[in-house]
């Protein structure tokens, strides 16, 4: 069997720039009069391991790994204003984009202990994705019928959760803002699953393509990842 390597997106790689991608093109967007009035440019172009995103820089010791799905690419945004471009001005710091259009959290799970085994990271932003999306036979799915379920998802969700919790590095988790049942689940399941310190967020705006967050939202969602990650080189600093 062949190793599959998680900071690579093959399809991307060598893929000529574009200014549509996917939904985010005037046939397959949800909204076309939206599409039509949106005012700033977009380019979709890829590093040489297929993210949307500058080359990485050879010296990985002190970068932010930004991780998640087509959220993540900021796709019917400017690259600019995606939340990780957003997060690096915010916190001056390196932070590589690693989002994956259709990304299921069984990739965003395997993607982070990459990472972790790799490079030895200091801290990782996970944007988790749906919960209905699976990895099966080494592709991403968004939804099998005669498989996933409610409680299913909710336990393979928890089951990536906490392996990355295991990971011994900073992980800030974050989720979509599109991913409600996890807004609709009580607290005391959440605490019985384990699941805690999950940034949500509302979704403000649209992007061009009326599907995924504009800037308004980006914004938001790095504010408060920047709080996140500055509690905790606080508490680093001075520890109880």
């Amino acid at each position: 069997m062949t190793h599959t390597n998680f900071l690579r997106v093959e399809r991307k790689i060598c893929k000529p720039e574009s200014d549509t991608s996917g939904i985010d093109s005037l046939d397959l967007c949800l909204d076309q009069e939206h599409f039509r009035s949106y005012h700033k440019d977009i380019s979709y172009r890829y590093n040489s391991r297929g993210f949307r995103d500058d080359e990485w820089p050879e010296d990985l010791s002190n970068v932010i790994w930004c991780v998640g799905d087509s959220f993540t690419v900021g796709i019917g945004q400017p690259i600019e204003e995606t939340w990780p471009c957003l997060l690096q001005e915010k916190i001056g710091k390196r932070c590589l984009n690693l989002g994956e259009v259709g990304c299921s959290n069984d990739t965003i799970a395997m993607r982070v202990k990459e990472i972790c085994k790799l490079h030895s990271p200091k801290t990782i932003v996970v944007m988790w994705s749906y919960w209905s999306r699976r990895r099966i036979n080494n592709k991403d799915v968004h939804h099998v019928k005669s498989d996933f379920g409610v409680g299913e998802d909710l336990r393979n969700f928890v089951k990536n959760y906490e392996s990355c919790l295991n990971e011994k590095t900073i992980i800030i988790h974050s989720i979509i803002p599109k991913e409600d049942s996890f807004k609709k689940l009580p607290a005391y399941i959440l605490k019985k699953q384990g699941i805690q310190d999950i940034i949500s967020f509302p979704q403000l705006d649209y992007a061009r393509d009326h599907h995924h967050f504009d800037i308004m939202t980006s914004q938001l969602v790095t504010d408060l990842m920047v709080e996140k990650i500055n509690n905790i080189d606080n508490m680093s600093k001075y520890p109880i």
